[in-house]
């Protein structure tokens, strides 16, 4: 298993995904970068991904995309994640985001059908003490979680998100459409690892003028280390 990291080239991207890349070098990870979408608006990296389930806009270059553009750019990263996993040799795969840090290794299977979130997403990573709470060791059934910087999907859920979205098309952005919990289209399940093995570190955004702190209600393995 190894993991996808998604970013673009930006300053700030391109900073965020090194740091991540040697968190995953620190716990012995395997990773390769995705490079995502930018300046253009979601339809056209749609196209570029061959998904034709949205309307067809042929590529132009935008100088300064609206925040909306930027979402979907980064929903459309994603997506192109996931063909890569579907089409690949690998049974399973970790999908983070540029400001996603890897805490412990992942030595347990994920399960087919489920989306296994990681994580949460923190401001203040010295808060949790991964080391006292050590590596994951059980998947938790869950309803929702906010935000996409690291989860866990399988080849076999990866073709079953793509088959999805070639039959009903793209509603929205990727936190809202498979993470959050009143929004979520998806018929795959979202499960998180306990303990953490990954956290978002929030610092300044590359999407939204302020990065979106709230979480979910923190999980017992969690809230026990985090002070």
């Amino acid at each position: 298993m190894k993991a996808y990291i998604l970013k673009i080239d930006t300053p700030i991207s391109n900073e965020y995904a090194e740091c991540c890349s040697l968190s995953c070098d620190n716990v012995g990870l395997e990773w390769e970068y995705y490079n995502g979408f930018q300046n253009m608006t979601g339809a056209m990296a749609m196209a570029k991904l061959g998904i034709r389930s949205v309307k067809q806009e042929p590529y132009r270059f935008i100088e300064k995309p609206n925040q909306g553009m930027k979402a979907m750019c980064a929903t459309a990263g994603h997506f192109g994640i996931w063909q890569k996993i579907a089409a690949g040799e690998d049974e399973a795969a970790i999908i983070l985001e540029h400001d996603a840090i890897m805490l412990h290794p992942i030595n347990i299977s994920i399960p087919e059908n489920q989306i296994v979130v990681l994580g949460y997403k923190l401001v203040d990573t010295s808060k949790y003490d991964h080391i006292a709470a050590g590596p994951p060791t059980q998947i938790i059934k869950m309803d929702g979680h906010e935000g996409a910087h690291a989860y866990a999907i399988t080849k076999k859920t990866a073709q079953t998100l793509l088959e999805e979205i070639a039959e009903r098309g793209i509603r929205s952005a990727i936190d809202n459409d498979y993470f959050i919990r009143p929004q979520r289209i998806t018929k795959v399940p979202i499960s998180i690892m306990a303990p953490t093995p990954a956290i978002g570190w929030l610092r300044k955004s590359t999407i939204w003028a302020g990065s979106a702190s709230k979480n979910y209600k923190f999980i017992p393995a969690f809230q026990r280390f985090y002070k």
